[in-house]
């Protein structure tokens, strides 16, 4: 009997064992900061090593992790019908399953059954989110994703075509900023939005290499979302593009791409004549570098990669989001690239698989700092020296609460002396770091701060990069006259850096 007992003893630990190394011998790809430790997220973390039956009904499972539906009513895109039975775990894996339905509510052809998981909990910046997922083989996208509970900020993690004709051979690296109404929905449409990797072409795609012949693989799929426009996406393990303030890095063939947009037309940026964003080139490199990112972005035309049109108030992307995991009909593949019948009846090829999912935050490990409080009424003053502190800590300077980010930046968190809520961030350092525009949104005027000694031609500039005024500005003469400029958004371009202006 004790021999029995210590036999189960030993199987408990080895099984404990195993699942614990799941994912514990891959390192975190992404830098977590001077001083910094990466904390794993345990309510939003997963490895699926445990069974869940598909059911009818709305349910939580893992352990209240996730539930089997969207986070809210809506019952997916295009010719999509999201349904509770079509999620399970299967003691390895979380499994997405699709069908045909004869359902033709939706654009009037029949439709997709298919699942969607919903994480309980959220997440904000600064966080790494990484997934091991095999794509489905068939002509839908596979889908992880974070969005707000709004449905106005949406970072996607991997949307992938497995076996969409052209598209198969690519993952689209992409975020979307919305206005729900007007429905005006952003994303990046630069070519190198659009992701190759050596492993997959037109003839042999990304569903073909994860399904491979039955014997599933996985691909590592993460983003590091560093702070309000700041996005670090890797594909197994390999940092592959960054979004960063008015400008892009992106790993073409072996050589980094450093980009910045044109122009705008309207709410958008202008395409070039094949219909993607133009852009131009700064500058290239062997190594990725983000000294040379922050300068394509401050001698950029001043225009945000992350949300051109201004659709969130200049603040980027602030909000706490939900990871979503889903399998998708959307109208232009429904339109172009419906499934076939035996593809939607094929368990082996129509099946999405998710491994693991992993959530980290950078923790202090070096102490810095001398509190750490996050409040107005307990946060410490600033000491004057930007390295000593840690990324998530907070200090109060001028009277205003920042909290520094993993770039090394400071983000605006509330005006002490107001009401001000975390949920209103914006994007600002302090001021002696760089320049800063104030009052932002102006109506006569506005004050440059943070210019170093001399003078500086401080430059005016339309969204459609139109020159429209000039001054030369200092430390003394630093006010700008804005009564000549009709409400909108503005660049003003000057000692080398671009910043937005919103004039009410």
């Amino acid at each position: 009997m004790k021999n029995n007992y210590l036999l189960i003893l030993f199987f408990f630990f080895l099984g404990n064992e195993i699942n614990a190394q799941e994912w514990s011998n891959i390192p975190v790809p992404a830098y977590a900061g001077p001083g910094n430790t990466w904390e794993l997220q345990g309510n939003l973390s997963d490895d699926f090593n445990y069974n869940f039956n598909a059911v009818n009904y709305k349910t939580n499972f893992g352990n209240g992790k996730w539930y089997n539906f969207y986070h809210n009513a809506w019952d997916g895109p295009g010719t999509t019908y999201w349904k509770h039975n079509r999620v399970k775990v299967d003691g390895d894996n979380l499994v997405i399953t699709v069908a045909k339905t004869n359902n033709t509510t939706k654009m009037g052809i029949p439709g997709v059954l298919s699942g969607c998981v919903t994480s309980n909990n959220r997440v904000t910046y600064p966080v790494y989110v990484e997934s091991a997922i095999s794509v489905a083989n068939i002509s839908l996208a596979s889908c992880f994703w974070l969005l707000s509970p709004d449905d106005t900020q949406e970072i996607d993690i991997i949307e992938n075509y497995g076996n969409v004709p052209w598209f198969k051979q690519f993952t689209h690296i992409s975020h979307h900023s919305f206005i729900r109404s007007p429905f005006t929905d952003y994303q990046p449409k630069d070519w190198n939005s659009w992701y190759q990797d050596s492993r997959v072409n037109g003839n042999y795609g990304w569903g073909d290499w994860c399904w491979n012949n039955g014997n599933r693989r996985y691909m590592r799929m993460g983003v590091y979302w560093v702070g309000p426009e700041h996005f670090e996406y890797y594909i197994d393990g390999q940092l592959v593009r960054v979004m960063y303030n008015n400008a892009t890095a992106t790993k073409v063939d072996g050589t980094w791409q450093y980009q910045y947009f044109n122009s705008m037309s309207g709410q958008f940026p202008t395409n070039n004549s094949s219909g993607y964003t133009a852009v131009t080139t700064y500058a290239t490199s062997s190594n990725y570098n983000f000294s040379t990112l922050q300068a394509a972005s401050n001698n950029s035309n001043g225009i945000s990669v992350v949300d051109p049109g201004n659709f969130q108030g200049g603040r980027g992307f602030t909000k706490a989001m939900d990871i979503i995991i889903n399998v998708e009909s959307q109208q232009w593949l429904a339109l172009n690239h419906t499934p076939s019948d035996s593809d939607l009846a094929s368990s082996a090829r129509n099946q999405m698989k998710v491994d693991w999912v992993r959530v980290y935050k950078p923790k202090s490990s070096s102490g810095s700092g001398s509190s750490n409080g996050t409040t107005c009424a307990d946060a410490p003053s600033y000491n004057g020296n930007s390295n000593s502190y840690s990324a998530g800590q907070y200090v109060i300077n001028g009277g205003i609460l920042y909290r520094k980010r993993s770039d090394g930046q400071w983000d605006y968190i509330a005006n002490c002396g107001s009401n001000s809520r975390i949920s209103d961030a914006v994007v600002e350092n302090l001021a002696y770091e760089r320049i800063s525009l104030s009052p932002n949104p102006a109506k006569n005027f506005v004050r440059i701060s943070g210019l170093a000694e001399g003078d500086f031609e401080a430059v005016i500039v339309s969204l459609q990069g139109n020159v429209i005024s000039s001054q030369i500005v200092n430390k003394e003469a630093n006010t700008l006259s804005t009564t000549h400029l009709s409400p909108g958004v503005y660049i003003i371009k000057v000692a080398g850096e671009a910043q937005k202006l919103l004039i009410n």
